[in-house]
């Protein structure tokens, strides 16, 4: 509705869905927020798809695909759901809370390095 948009690297910023926006965080560079309250177990999007051709290769669906991660702090799990990579929400999530990912708990996403926080 009017919203504007910023282009990050070929990436459109605003609106992921209509249940997250793409924007700022204080965590890394860009994140996913909610834009409403989001309960537990509600599966929110796609965010990878396996190519057909090579069975173990792993296509992002940008911006889906960028949520951040945390050790901590995830209230966010990606489940493989077929030929896809799911966000479903592991807690109650607030609305303008940071969706965010263990990414070690899904060993198919690039793992976090040290230096990473959360």
């Amino acid at each position: 509705m009017g919203r504007k948009k910023e282009e990050l690297k070929g990436v459109q910023v605003g609106t992921v869905t209509k249940l997250c926006e793409f924007r700022d965080s204080s965590i890394h560079g860009k994140g996913i927020f909610a834009l409403r309250e989001i309960k537990r177990g509600e599966m929110l999007f796609e965010t990878h798809v396996k190519d057909s051709e090579f069975s173990d290769f792993w296509i992002n669906l940008k911006p889906n695909c960028l949520y951040n991660h945390s050790k901590n702090n995830a209230n966010c799990i990606s489940r493989t759901r077929e030929n896809f990579k799911v966000l479903v929400a592991d807690k109650d999530i607030q609305k303008d809370e940071e969706l965010l990912v263990d990414y070690t708990k899904d060993k198919d996403l690039e793992q976090p390095q040290e230096d990473w926080l959360g």
